[in-house]
């Protein structure tokens, strides 16, 4: 599968011409919205000086005119909001072919002017909120961060998207999943592949609902929330029926009127103080939750309309018989919260409950929708979360200049899953026009790269590491082929010393080290990525510990990649290990530089090129 980029450039010319049209449209409306308004205004006055009630007729005339405006341009808005929303989506697809991850950056924050939101803005692109202390491969591989997995392939605009991606990331590798789930996910991802238009129209109408807001307080409600106590609905009773004292009052005694209007404002006043305690929850479960019940409606209209074929996403949109009528109940739901919205700013929220009890109503209703559906709204949510993840993953194949499925074997044996073939793998966040592939085979065995300073070694276990976390999401690699065991991944790569905790370099390494060494005594298949092993010790030392950690790792379900410059312990696994698998990068020299041809050949390389570096920046 190749990344289509003219697919996005025309769809960019498309977006453009169809937003220009609409933004000429709201500029008419806004002037007819002004003349009208005016004219009411005018017609109205016009009466009330005039005396003249044709001119009140012809003033509500035109002031209905005017609301109406306003709802066309309301909805107008709504489309240029809209399109301006895919237009970033759209060019966010462009960014990612192209690997331009500054742009990526630049376009997240266009139009932000607080420091807050840039800040807000840049985190939900790089994921640093789901950074883990100690994972067991997540810095090494660059899975969050300005440039890093993450910020490439993430398109989800929902808090709980966002969450099951970077879970899918950390924790795939360690899941258990099987193989018919990797194929059953695979076979989903092939299918959004295909539906580009889809995933854009979902992604910016997710962006328009603002659905960063994690719905939790609502879902916890939903799964654990009662009716209204009785208590409430007699006080709701009542804050209605006692301002049937005001035209009774009207009739019988006129000039009281007035009194008891004021009088049944203060029973409705007492009515709302004394509920506090009785609707807090529900009212609490509402806040911010209108525009996300309604974009997740939606949402599911758009993944239903869709037509997808795909067992696994149909059983995900429509879901199964204990699921069937997600949009009724969200419909129902999305009603008590546009009641809800009602008092969404303060002086109006009070003004309401002085007139009827609305806090109650919401309490009342929003509690019979709970023990009605209310259970079912995690499922409806985790739901959106799984999609959203497996279009996230899809973006392997949207993006990558090329990239197939992986092929995973097909044995639950753990030694037979200590493999990895990849033809043609290429670093998915190095530029995507000069990334150098290669291949590489390991079966029950431990690839030791030897090669110069920056000539690529570190960047290759890197790419393994990387394509076979993508691999275990269910979504494609950049390469032309690869078949691999389910791993765990665990690496030994970016190894930093820690002054807080007083830990040395090489204490940090060791003990990252013995993490892998404890997970080899699992016998469960493992891929391990060591680089530079023990550097931060004297030669002797890191040659017997670098010997003694490939012995406790030569185990037939563990297979893995080390770098090294460490020649005496070459030499010593020639001699003591029949495991092991040698390759190596090379790089030619001239008169005027240093050439890296960053290609992985087979054998051992002896060659060194630091001091020809040193010479370079003028040390000799």
């Amino acid at each position: 599968m190749k990344a289509d980029l003219k697919f996005f450039e025309d769809k960019e010319k498309n977006i453009i011409a169809e937003l220009a049209k609409y933004e000429r449209q709201s500029g008419i409306l806004s002037f007819f919205r002004l003349i009208s308004f005016v004219g009411a205004t005018v017609l109205i006055a016009w009466g009330a000086v005039s005396q003249i009630n044709a001119m009140y007729f012809f003033g509500l005339v035109v002031f209905i005119l005017f609301v109406v405006l306003c709802v066309i341009h309301g909805g107008i808005i709504d489309k240029v909001n809209y399109l301006n929303e895919l237009g970033k989506v759209n060019k966010s697809y462009e960014l990612r072919i192209k690997g331009d991850f500054d742009a990526l950056r630049n376009l997240a924050v266009k139009g932000l002017k607080r420091a807050e939101e840039i800040g807000f803005a840049k985190n939900r692109l790089y994921g640093s909120e789901f950074e883990i202390a100690d994972h067991d491969y997540m810095r090494d591989l660059d899975i969050f961060g300005k440039k890093s997995l993450f910020s490439l392939l993430n398109v989800s605009e929902t808090s709980f998207g966002r969450r099951r991606f970077a879970g899918l990331l950390l924790d795939q590798h360690v899941s258990g999943i099987s193989g018919e789930e990797l194929k059953s996910r695979q076979a989903a991802v092939n299918e959004l592949c295909s539906k580009p238009d889809v995933l854009m129209d979902y992604q910016a109408t997710a962006a328009c609902g603002k659905m960063t807001k994690d719905p939790r307080i609502l879902m916890d409600f939903a799964k654990n929330g009662t009716v209204a106590k009785p208590v409430a609905t007699v006080l709701a009773v009542i804050g209605c029926a006692v301002w049937l004292a005001v035209p009774v009052t009207f009739l019988v005694y006129p000039d009281y009127a007035p009194a008891a209007f004021i009088i049944c404002l203060i029973v409705n006043l007492l009515i709302w103080a004394a509920g506090h305690a009785l609707n807090d929850q529900y009212i609490k479960a509402c806040e911010g939750m209108p525009v996300q019940v309604k974009t997740i409606l939606k949402l599911y209209s758009i993944l239903e309309n869709a037509d997808f074929s795909d067992g696994l996403i149909k059983s995900l949109v429509k879901g199964d018989e204990k699921r069937e009528g997600a949009l009724v109940s969200l419909k129902e739901l999305e009603g008590v919260l546009r009641i809800a919205s009602l008092r969404s700013q303060p002086l109006f929220a009070f003004i309401l409950n002085l007139i009827l009890p609305l806090d109650y109503f919401i309490s009342i209703l929003l509690g019979k929708w709970a023990v009605k559906h209310g259970k079912s709204l995690p499922l409806y949510i985790d739901s959106l979360a799984e999609i959203e993840s497996l279009m996230c993953v899809a973006q392997t194949g949207l993006v990558f200049q090329e990239s197939c499925f992986p092929v995973f074997v097909d044995s639950d044996v753990p030694s037979d899953n200590a493999y990895f073939e990849g033809y043609d793998l290429a670093h998915p966040l190095l530029s995507h026009d000069t990334v150098v592939s290669n291949s590489v085979t390991i079966n029950k065995e431990i690839a030791i790269i030897t090669g110069s300073n920056m000539s690529g070694k570190t960047t290759m276990i890197r790419t393994v590491g990387v394509c076979t976390v993508l691999a275990l999401t269910g979504g494609l690699v950049p390469a032309s082929g690869l078949t691999l065991g389910r791993m765990r991944v665990m690496s030994s790569m970016r190894i930093v010393d820690s002054i807080e905790e007083n830990m040395s370099t090489f204490k940090a390494e060791l003990i990252r080290i013995s993490g892998i060494v404890n997970a080899a005594g699992e016998e469960r298949p493992l891929l391990f990525l060591i680089d530079e092993i023990f550097r931060g010790t004297n030669s002797d030392d890191r040659t017997e510990g670098a010997l003694t950690v490939l012995k406790k790792l030569s185990k037939p379900y563990i297979c893995g990649l080390m770098t090294t410059h460490d020649y005496a312990m070459i030499d010593r696994t020639k001699e003591n290990f029949n495991n092991i698998r040698y390759y190596h990068f090379s790089e030619e020299y001239t008169d005027t530089g240093i050439t890296f041809d960053y290609k992985l050949s087979a054998g051992i390389s002896r060659r060194s090129n630091a001091k020809y570096l040193m010479r370079l920046v003028g040390i000799d």
